[in-house]
């Protein structure tokens, strides 16, 4: 595990876990995902067998939207304690998950070079 994967473990760490239902339906509602806990335990399921990918997917699809900051934040804070910390975990996780998905181009040379 690379230490972004390891980060992003511990961050998520930070969460209830799947039998917290009430939390999980309420970031569902304030990030409008209408799967968070299955999708979330599936990325759980992938990341135990080495692909962090699609938690980091998952971080990027639920936490990334600031069309709906101010409503993840504020489920976030219910756990958190503040939404200045709920803040500052999101910056950090989708920080985090964004160097994941970076990680697995190969030669970013090359893939700026084919986008010119």
């Amino acid at each position: 595990m690379t230490d972004d994967e390891q980060q992003l473990a511990a961050l998520l760490n930070d969460l209830p876990g799947h039998d917290d239902a009430r939390f999980w339906r309420g970031l569902k509602e304030a990030a409008g995902i209408y799967r968070i806990r299955s999708t979330m335990s599936s990325a759980v399921r992938a990341a135990q067998d080495g692909d962090f990918d699609p938690l980091a997917e998952f971080v990027l699809d639920v936490f990334n939207r600031d069309v709906r900051l101010k409503d993840i934040t504020a489920a976030l804070a219910t756990h958190l304690g503040s939404t200045l910390r709920a803040r500052a975990w999101i910056t950090d996780t989708i920080t985090v998950a964004e160097r994941i998905n970076r990680a697995h181009v190969e030669d970013p040379l090359d893939e700026l070079a084919k986008k010119w």
